[in-house]
This record gives structure tokens, sequence and C-alpha cells, in this order.
């Protein structure tokens, strides 16, 4: 018995579709039903079965709808909320957990950024989704150049200090969001927040960002933030609110 191409491409679909349905995953399920779904396509294409066609194409369509609501994370409760002094601990949990991924980043963090933003009167923002912690921000006015243990920031705040409007500014050295949540503008929630609760003080969104941070300087490119000066081992971004 010679088995044809064709014939090939339907035993492999219906292998796909077969094998699907015995999947306990409902991932599993859809990824190995499209493929069957696809190749039922080529063959009802290879026999000019416009019927076959059809049926798999929309089941197809269907399969990739239901996968990317499974692999798209649901951003429905994900919110911002300030945190104090009292609640410390639950950002330096989540902090030694992503630890090496902030550092991806932000190779320049310290625990001092943290302490920082709480000693300049600033906000450290928790990103909540179901009671879990899957990002935070610090944000906070332009700190006491003289008061700043690290000498790079120093100049940078020197600068804003001296040549920028520092009262009607906020510095945001930190805005990290776990990998599953990231690149779904997220951060336009945390520059709403801001707006509501610094209002018409704050005009100006100020970024210091390391040399080494390519990855979150493409990310403020990306929203409109402009480079204000090369200072030392950092870019100083800024965007209007």
């Amino acid at each position: 018995m010679v088995v044809t191409f064709a014939e090939l491409i339907g035993y492999i679909a219906s292998f796909f579709v077969a094998i699907s349905l015995l999947m306990s995953s409902f991932l599993a399920l859809r990824v190995l039903n499209l493929i069957g779904a696809v190749a039922f396509v080529i063959y009802g294409a290879m026999l000019n079965s416009v019927p076959v066609m059809i049926t798999n194409g929309f089941i197809t369509v269907v399969d990739i709808v239901f996968l990317v609501k499974m692999i798209r994370p649901d951003l429905n409760g994900v919110q911002y909320i300030s945190i104090g002094r009292e609640r410390r601990a639950q950002l330096d949990d989540f902090i030694a957990a992503y630890r090496d991924d902030i550092i991806r980043f932000f190779p320049d963090f310290t625990d001092d950024r943290v302490e920082e933003c709480f000693d300049s009167g600033g906000a450290v923002y928790l990103a909540m989704k179901d009671l879990s912690v899957v990002g935070f921000s610090l944000v906070h006015p332009v700190p006491d150049p003289d008061k700043t243990h690290d000498t790079d920031l120093r100049e940078v705040y020197r600068y804003v200090k001296e040549q920028l409007f520092p009262e009607r500014s906020a510095m945001i050295p930190v805005d990290y969001i776990t990998k599953r949540y990231r690149g779904f503008g997220l951060v336009q929630r945390l520059y709403e927040l801001i707006e509501q609760e610094w209002g018409a003080n704050v005009s100006f969104l100020l970024g210091p960002v390391h040399r080494g941070a390519r990855r979150h300087a493409r990310f403020l490119e990306h929203h409109q933030y402009s480079i204000s000066r090369e200072i030392g081992p950092y870019l100083l971004y800024g965007k209007a609110l």
C-alpha cells in the first residue's frame, strides 16, 4: 500500500486531533488540536476540499483565540498601592525572590534605593495581583544631593536641583514588573496614580538610567521619555506628565 503525501498529511492531522482529546491539560489540548486543525487545512487544500478547509480554518481560529487567553495574563485586578515602612518586609521578600531579574534591568539597584525613597518623602508602590506582589516602583522628590551616599547619583540630583525644575519633578529610579505581566502597559496605571496622588505638584517624571540598563532605557524611550543629560555613568531621562 502506497501512501500519498496528501494522505500522510491527513493521517498526521487525524493523529494530533485524536491525541489532543486525551490531554488532561487544556493548554496541551489546544496546542495539539491547533496542530491537527492546521494540518487538516493543508490536507483540504491538497484535495481541493473547501468544506474541510473552512471547518478546520474555523477550528484553527478558535484554538488560537483560546490559547491567547490562556497565555496572556489577566490584568484585571492588578493595581498599584502605596506602602509605608511597616510593610517593608513584604517588599524585601519580593526583592529577594526576583533580585537577579531586577539587576538585569537595573544593574545599579541596591536596597539603599528603597531607603532613599522613604527618606526623601517619596512613595513605594507595590503592583498587586490577587494579593500577590508582581512588581514595585519607587517614586520620590529630588533628594538632597549632599545626603546621597552614591556619588554618581549625587551629581544627577545636583544637576536636577540646579538646572531643571526640582520642585515640579518626581524621580522614578526603579519601575520593575515580573516577566508574566511585563509589556502590557501597566506603567500607565502607575502614571495615573502619580497624577492622582501627587496632583499639580508634579509636572515632570525623571528616570536616572545606568548606562548598563539598556532594556530599561528602551522601555523609557518607548514611553516617550527623552535623554535630558549624560552625567557620569547615568543617562537622565525625562518626560512631561
